[in-house]
């Protein structure tokens, strides 16, 4: 019995060599690729916000004929309206209903005196702002929104809402911050939102308007 255990044989101290250094191999390429996967799906998730608030747009567009910003604290019919620079909220923040407080996009028509909202969800993690011109004819709009540990900020604008634009910087991620709980007063990143000019497009010609981002500095359509 003696005999038979001392002819048992286990790794060699090469072997195991061997094996941590093809551990560390997979790790040092598995990692990366984790990482970059988690921060596509945190720009994604900006981007999608990007979509929402151009079909919100569109809804309060149609129901005052003109456009509106980003507010929350309100329920849907006791809307603020509003004009020029929307509040800058960061989710998760449930939409406004009828009889119960949320995120909205919300507009005044200053010839009517109208005001239209639109029920708006900001997802968790996401700091969103729309805005209208200053001179606050809300006749055009402008959005952006990035993630907080995201390193792309996302934008588009009224007058070109077809095109989604973005500026990227690797610096961003958790500079930005949002309130515990969500809701109003989040702060972006160090990210350049271009003035807001109507029967134009703020954010192009792509590649030419300044950003803040590094080394993509310029707001590039997507």
């Amino acid at each position: 019995m003696l005999t038979k255990l001392k002819n048992r044989k286990g790794f060699t101290l090469i072997e195991l060599m061997i094996v941590v250094a093809i551990i560390a191999i997979l790790a040092a390429i598995a990692v990366p690729q984790y990482k970059a996967y988690v921060m596509r799906a945190r720009n994604k998730k900006a981007v999608a916000q990007v979509q929402l608030a151009r079909n919100a747009e569109a809804s309060v567009q149609q129901q005052i004929d003109c456009y509106g910003i980003t507010a929350t604290g309100a329920t849907l019919a006791a809307a603020p309206g509003g004009s020029g620079a929307g509040t800058v909220l960061g989710g998760p923040i449930n939409p406004a209903g009828s009889g119960a407080q949320g995120a909205m996009i919300t507009g005044t028509n200053p010839a009517s005196a109208a005001r239209g909202a639109q029920p708006y969800e900001v997802a968790s993690g996401v700091i969103v702002q729309a805005s209208t011109e200053a001179a606050g004819n809300n006749l055009t709009y402008q959005v952006i929104a990035c993630h907080i540990d995201g390193d792309t900020c996302y934008g588009a604008d009224g007058d070109n809402d077809a095109t989604i634009y973005w500026v990227k910087n690797p610096a961003w991620p958790g500079t930005g911050s949002i309130p515990a709980g969500g809701g109003g007063g989040a702060t972006f990143p160090a990210v350049t939102a271009p003035a807001i000019t109507v029967n134009v497009d703020d954010f192009g010609p792509s590649g030419t308007v300044a950003g803040g981002g590094a080394p993509t500095a310029n707001w590039t359509a997507m």
